[in-house]
């Protein structure tokens, strides 16, 4: 009744101003229409829309009831729609459980890996526990006194030189028939080794390169080494040639070489290359301090050894270069005689390096390591 009475048609004849009206008067009607159909309930209007959709298509609906050999539309919905639905349930529910289950392995894995790692860190306690309970006198600082080394009284109670003193250290080490692949010496005088503990006081971490041979033959390739200063007590001062005692000597020292990879990965327990010793038991009196290396043995279950040095974990010549880079940073302290301006800033420069690594480690520069630890040596 609503719309026939608004849409009622104008008589024949009349004005354009009255089909301006009716036009007028059509379009609030369709408005009121709409607002009428938006005041229905939810449920009033999706009956609406449905019986507007199955009269558009109803012989097609009709067709499709039929083919499925269903009894009516909503039996159709039941047999089409339900089954996709639960289907996506389903799948939902897959990725679900997926996903619950790679949780609950990786909290696994990382349990396994923390009750490993733990055993492994009990059982080195326990066997280092046991070597001090096993020998409670032992030294723990694992440096033999120089008196086992070398006839430490006959060299003090007979007149040697500096130059003397040296030769019967490094023909020692270097003619002795087992300990010549494994070993190298060296002596330093008293002011360079006072110059090098100061800075290794400050500064007893670091690293140094060591030229190594590349895959594809290339002699530019190098392996980082991490490096370690240890302070031990110093050793009793002998008398001197007078028989007036001396003063307080320094201390005696080591320096721990490892591949800086393994030592990443295994921390203090990461295997030592080289270990150098430094003995002031000499310093007084002659003025020497003895430096000792020993290049660590290979094991059978251990890093692979050296091809010119079997048997051991570097040749004569790698833990000589390792030696050197110690010397060229650690004697950076010390300014040589004749000293041109350029090998003294080239100095201060590795002196700086040390300061860098120690405090701006996250900052600090690999560029030019290799040129501070061996340039201008050729």
């Amino acid at each position: 009744m609503l719309r026939t009475a608004l849409a009622r048609l104008p008589r024949v004849g009349a004005s354009s101003a009255q089909v301006r009206a009716f036009t007028a008067s059509s379009a609030r009607a369709d408005d009121i229409i709409k607002k009428l159909e938006e005041s229905l309930t939810p449920r009033e209007a999706v009956e609406r829309k449905r019986k507007e959709f199955e009269a558009k298509y109803g012989d097609k609906l009709k067709k499709k009831v039929e083919a499925e050999g269903v009894a009516n539309l909503d039996a159709l919905k039941t047999k089409k729609v339900v089954p996709s639905i639960l289907a996506k349930r389903k799948a939902e529910q897959y990725r679900q459980e997926e996903a619950d289950r790679a949780e609950r392995d990786r909290i696994e894995q990382e349990r396994v890996l923390s009750e490993a790692k733990d055993a492994k860190n009990t059982a080195f306690a326990e066997k280092k526990a046991a070597a001090r309970a096993a020998n409670p006198d032992r030294d723990t600082t694992g440096v033999k006194p120089l008196s086992s080394v070398i006839n430490l009284p006959l060299i003090l109670m007979t007149p040697h030189s500096q130059s003397q003193v040296a030769a019967i250290w490094n023909t020692f080490h270097t003619t002795h028939p087992t300990l010549a692949g494994s070993y190298l010496s060296a002596t330093l005088p008293k002011e360079t080794y006072q110059g090098m503990l100061q800075l290794a006081k400050s500064d007893p971490f670091f690293v140094v390169p060591l030229p190594r041979q590349g895959k594809d033959g290339a002699s530019d390739a190098f392996e980082m080494f991490y490096l370690q200063w240890l302070f031990h007590v110093p050793p009793a001062a002998p008398p001197l040639a007078d028989g007036k005692p001396t003063g307080p000597l320094p201390p005696v020292t080591s320096v721990i070489f490892t591949p800086l990879e393994e030592f990443k990965q295994a921390g203090e327990w990461a295997q030592p290359y080289l270990v150098l010793t430094h003995y002031p038991d000499l310093a007084d009196s002659h003025g020497l301090v003895l430096m000792r290396g020993e290049i660590s043995a290979q094991t059978a279950g251990g890093p692979p050894g050296a091809v010119d040095n079997p048997g051991y974990l570097l040749t004569q010549q790698d833990a000589q270069l390792l030696t050197l880079a110690l010397q060229r940073f650690y004697c950076s302290d010390i300014a040589p005689p004749n000293e041109t301006a350029k090998d003294k800033d080239e100095r201060l420069k590795r002196k700086q390096a040390l300061r860098d690594f120690r405090e701006k480690p996250e900052e600090w520069d690999w560029n030019g390591l290799v040129d501070m630890a061996y340039g201008g040596l050729a």
